[in-house]
């Protein structure tokens, strides 16, 4: 696997970006420098290691500035996620990013810019093997049933909604089957998102709890799909997968589902 050997990592005191960190390390890479809100901190001390000499920076700009990483790694917050996107382009560094959130309008304006800056961007809603299998087989299924929702379900601090997976699945299908009901609650039929129909549900589910359903359906027939992930384990596999491909995409390149890698 053609991994980088210096690594940035944004948000790597996270609960994914811990993981994914510890797995780099393992992989015999080295953390050329971190961005987080634990200014000064040393990022060995913050995975439970001995201390490496490596601080972490609350300005990503400046943090990049400050070393030479092949490739970065990001898993920090909606809030920031376009600002980052955007340092990453500017610094000319290649970036595997697990943030979702952004708007619909920067959804659209992302590519151009990614083009124009000669940018190697992995935006990936969703590192999870299983959910990509899935998204493959959505891609051929959607043809056929022309009914579609998703209804994705997370904790209830859950930074944005719908997820960023629930709005890429739905990209994927073609919602074109035609629903007569009167809503008499504004909005129960849910979101819409090119046509399809997108739910969330947010409760007090374990923090690395995450399920998103996809029904598909023609007359007389339907497809229900649920994917359940219960740690966020299960992405790790997926980064380093992404992160051993990202820097090998061509200048000006936006992948965003890791199918594209697979």
């Amino acid at each position: 696997m053609n991994l980088p050997l210096r690594v940035f990592m944004s948000g790597v005191s996270g609960s994914v970006g811990r993981l994914v960190a510890l797995r780099i390390l393992d992989e015999g890479c080295r953390i050329e420098g971190a961005f987080g809100l634990e200014e000064g901190s040393d990022v060995g001390s913050l995975l439970g290691l001995p201390p490496m000499g490596v601080k972490v920076r609350s300005s990503l700009r400046e943090a990049l500035g400050s070393c030479a990483p092949e490739a970065a790694v990001d898993f920090t917050s909606a809030e920031v996620l376009w600002d980052n996107l955007m340092a990453y382009l500017d610094a000319g560094v290649p970036a595997v990013v697990g943030t979702t959130g952004l708007s619909l309008d920067q959804q659209e304006l992302l590519p151009r810019l990614v083009a124009e800056k000669g940018g190697r961007i992995a935006l990936i809603p969703n590192f999870s093997l299983g959910v990509n299998l899935v998204m493959d087989f959505l891609d051929k299924a959607s043809r056929f049933f022309p009914w579609a929702s998703v209804t994705d379900r997370h904790h209830e601090a859950m930074a944005n909604a719908p997820s960023g997976t629930a709005v890429s699945l739905a990209g994927l299908l073609g919602g074109g089957g035609e629903v007569k009901s009167c809503e008499v609650v504004p909005n129960v039929l849910g979101g819409s998102v090119g046509g399809v129909r997108v739910h969330s549900e947010r409760m007090p589910f374990p923090k690395d709890f995450s399920e998103h359903q996809i029904d598909l359906g023609r007359p007389g027939e339907l497809i229900r799909i649920t994917v359940t992930d219960f740690s966020s384990r299960v992405y790790v596999d997926g980064v380093i997968l992404a992160l051993s491909r990202v820097r090998d995409l061509r200048e000006g390149s936006l992948v965003t589902s890791l199918g594209e890698f697979m």
